[in-house]
This record gives C-alpha cells, sequence and structure tokens, in this order.
C-alpha cells in the first residue's frame, strides 16, 4: 500500500476493545458451620442493629415511614428468628413480645404515625428493648438453645 498515511489508516482494520473480565462469584453458606451460640448472637447483633435504627428513627424530627418499616420489619423478623433457635420455656417468653411487636409493626406501616404517636411507639420499643436485653441477651440464654440447624 502506498499513499498518503491518512488513508492507510482508513483502511487497516481497528481491533475491537475486549471487554473487561467479569468476576465470578460463588457464596458460600457458613451458617451450616456456625454453634448454635454463634448463630443466636449474629441474629441478637442484627435485631439489636435493626431496633437502634427504629428507635432513632422515631425520635429524629422529620418522619420518613419507608425507614420506619424498613427497620420494625427486619427487627421483627430476627426476633423471629431468634425465637426459632431458643427451645422450651425461653421461646414461650419471647412470643408475647413478638406478638407487641408485631402490633407495632402494624402500627408502623400504617403510616398515618403523628409526632405524638411516635414517641408512645418509641417508649412501649424502648421498655421492649431493656427486657429483651436484660432476658435474652446470648449469654443468658445458651442452655436453652436449639443443637441442631433449623430449617429454612
Amino acid at each position: 500500500m502506498t499513499g498518503c498515511e491518512a488513508f492507510q489508516r482508513k483502511l487497516v482494520r481497528k481491533s475491537r476493545p475486549k471487554p473487561p473480565p467479569a468476576p465470578i462469584i460463588k457464596f458460600q453458606d457458613y451458617s451450616r458451620s456456625m454453634t448454635p451460640v454463634e448463630r443466636y448472637q449474629k441474629h441478637y447483633m442484627l435485631f439489636d442493629y435493626w431496633n437502634d435504627d427504629l428507635l432513632r428513627a422515631l425520635q429524629e424530627g422529620a418522619p420518613n415511614h419507608k425507614r420506619y418499616r424498613r427497620a420494625s420489619e427486619d427487627a421483627l423478623t430476627e426476633l423471629t428468628v431468634m425465637k426459632d433457635l431458643l427451645q422450651g420455656e425461653a421461646g414461650g417468653r419471647l412470643a408475647p413480645l413478638i406478638e407487641e411487636r408485631t402490633r407495632l409493626h402494624a402500627q408502623l406501616r400504617s403510616g398515618s404515625l403523628g409526632p405524638t404517636e411516635a414517641n408512645a411507639v418509641w417508649r412501649r420499643l424502648e421498655t421492649q428493648t431493656r427486657r429483651i436485653h436484660r432476658e435474652f441477651f446470648w449469654r443468658d440464654v445458651q442452655e436453652h438453645l436449639k443443637s441442631e440447624t433449623p430449617s429454612p
């Protein structure tokens, strides 16, 4: 090929850029290798996180109903899993707290929560939280945990 350089560039095929390599993600389930105490401790910690988030959201001045619902739903889910990990009398003591939390969750999901109602719900949640911390801390219920993994 002869001629000007710009003309030669027009005729030469350019290589296509290669797409970046996609990572292969393989999640492993480590929950089977966890001891019952570790499993309960994990769910207790997650409950505490979502419950604290809900209490903070209720104390703030501007209501954020989406945040209420999410934190309440996740805290209730973790509390239910904690009950499933307990056996016998300890699980029975947690059942009334879950029923009360379900009623509070329904109230929070309604979306019509004014400052007065938010303060009342906050007080009830704070009382319930103190009771859960006092009676269902992971060190206090070690002997009441189920030894097998719950089926999902």
